[in-house]
């Protein structure tokens, strides 16, 4: 990928939850943020506009191989420079246009080149989408940031126990007790998402017992359960109506190889 000053970074879907301003407390975010405002001196570290208005923006290295996202620095840049490194939420919002005009003028690059480095960031992205758990390597001394710890946020590898056969079989019983429509694993953001209906409760266990419940109103019902935190070998959920009730298979956890 050719060298620009100004790139477009898809950041890989297991990566979404981790940026810091997500995981660390507000406090220490605002600490480390305005230390990289400081050091920006009211100028985009990128393009140099200068502005009061600059976002704080962590420039991270991925190895696929060790499976590890490492803090490389923490950056003040302008709105502009934000809205082109990520592209695909300028272009949900219907800035692609503008950030593509501002790629071409900061980079002096063509619409080749726009479309040429984008085909690369794509192809960069999927690589990276092979990792499903990255491992943050963090040492925030070197931003300002004494003192300040960012807490683990390991989390297991969940196993869906059901095939598309099954769900299959489950969607089409006929009866009155509550039915698993589907049952969906997102290993990217360690959730696991029922929808069911003729249910009025949903309840998560785990080895130990009773983890959380969520109550329902409607005829059908989708829920998010994250196992972030988890420390147990398996979940699984029952299914509370008016009817009886129906206890899902288990969901094991595992470690990631």
């Amino acid at each position: 990928m050719r060298d620009y000053k100004l790139k477009i970074d898809l950041l890989p879907k297991g990566a979404w939850d981790n940026d810091l301003s997500k995981t660390l407390p507000k406090k220490d975010w605002d600490i480390l943020r305005n230390k990289c405002y400081e050091r920006a001196n009211h100028r985009c570290e990128i393009c140099g506009y200068q502005t009061d208005d600059l976002d704080a923006h962590e420039v991270w290295d991925f190895n696929v191989n060790k499976k590890t996202q490492t803090l490389k620095n923490i950056i003040g840049i302008c709105s502009r420079c934000h809205g082109v490194i990520h592209l695909r939420n300028s272009q949900r919002l219907g800035y692609g246009k503008n950030a593509k005009k501002h790629f071409m003028k900061v980079n002096n690059a063509s619409e080749l080149d726009f479309a040429t480095h984008l085909t690369e960031a794509q192809i960069l992205f999927e690589e990276r989408n092979s990792v499903y758990y990255w491992k943050m390597v963090v040492d925030l001394k070197m931003f300002g940031g004494e003192g300040i710890e960012l807490k683990d946020s390991y989390r297991k590898k969940i196993e869906n126990p059901y095939s598309e056969q099954e769900l299959f079989n489950l969607r089409n019983a006929c009866n009155l007790m509550p039915r698993i429509l589907n049952v969906d694993v997102n290993n990217y953001n360690g959730a696991i998402t029922v929808k069911c209906d003729k249910t009025n409760k949903i309840e998560l266990y785990d080895e130990n017992g009773l983890i959380k419940t969520k109550y329902n109103f409607g005829r059908n019902f989708t829920n998010t359960f994250s196992i972030k935190g988890l420390d147990c070998k398996e979940v699984y959920f029952k299914l509370t109506g008016e009817y009886g009730e129906t206890q899902s298979k288990l969901f094991q956890l595992t470690g990631w190889e």
